[in-house]
């Protein structure tokens, strides 16, 4: 279970930052008629998700190849996609998980593509769900969450704050940091971006760049 936030991470057309109450606030721009959304999905081959702290040292290449070819099938645009590793709360086993994966940069055009998008990864890799995010205004009438960012934040630091927050576990129920430079993403409804924060805040962040939209678990 992570945007505009970073440049590796980021669709060209999304988003100018600016400050806004202490945090970094990504707008999107308005989309002429033929462009499409941009959008993340967060996915993984992997069927048994590790107790470990650390997952196994794979970066996934062959199920990249496998799920953009999927992902096209469904007429998502794939831009890349990038390395995370996911920290996740369980209600099936009560434990946290540690499990690698990849955000999907995609492009749709409207979101009942990504939803067929998520659909189709979910069913080819036998996985129990696919958490997609397509990026909306925040006055938007569908806009029902956020997806926050924050570089430089350690992923056993991370892993440590989420396993010392039962409220964090079930309503987030987990997050991601990117293997590269190691920027955390947490996708989370509106009502929860104060406790966003507050886990943001234990595991050493600062403040989140963030950016509004929908948020679905297909």
């Amino acid at each position: 279970m992570r945007g505009c936030l970073v440049r590796s991470r980021m669709n060209p057309l999304l988003m100018l930052l600016m400050l806004c109450s202490g945090s970094l606030v990504a707008s999107v721009p308005a989309l002429a008629a033929d462009e499409c959304q941009p959008a993340e999905l967060f996915a993984t081959d992997d069927t048994a998700a590790l107790p470990a702290a650390d997952p196994p040292a794979d970066d996934l290449t062959v199920f990249e190849w496998e799920a953009d070819a999927t992902l096209t099938r469904t007429g998502a645009a794939v831009s890349g996609s990038t390395l995370v590793d996911g920290v996740f709360w369980s209600d099936q086993s009560h434990q946290i998980s540690t499990e690698r994966s990849r955000e999907f940069h995609l492009c749709v055009d409207d979101k009942s593509t990504l939803h067929t998008a998520a659909a189709a990864v979910r069913d080819q890799f036998h996985q129990q769900a696919v958490l997609t995010f397509v990026y909306l205004s925040p006055q938007a009438p569908e806009a029902d969450a956020a997806i926050l960012t924050v570089p430089d934040v350690d992923l056993a630091r991370f892993r440590a704050a989420f396993a010392a927050d039962a409220t964090a576990q079930h309503r987030l129920l987990g997050g991601s940091v990117t293997t590269g430079d190691h920027t955390l993403i947490l996708v989370a409804a509106d009502d929860d971006l104060d406790l966003a924060r507050r886990l943001i805040a234990a595991a050493g962040g600062n403040s989140p760049a963030i950016a509004y939209g929908k948020r679905e678990f297909v």
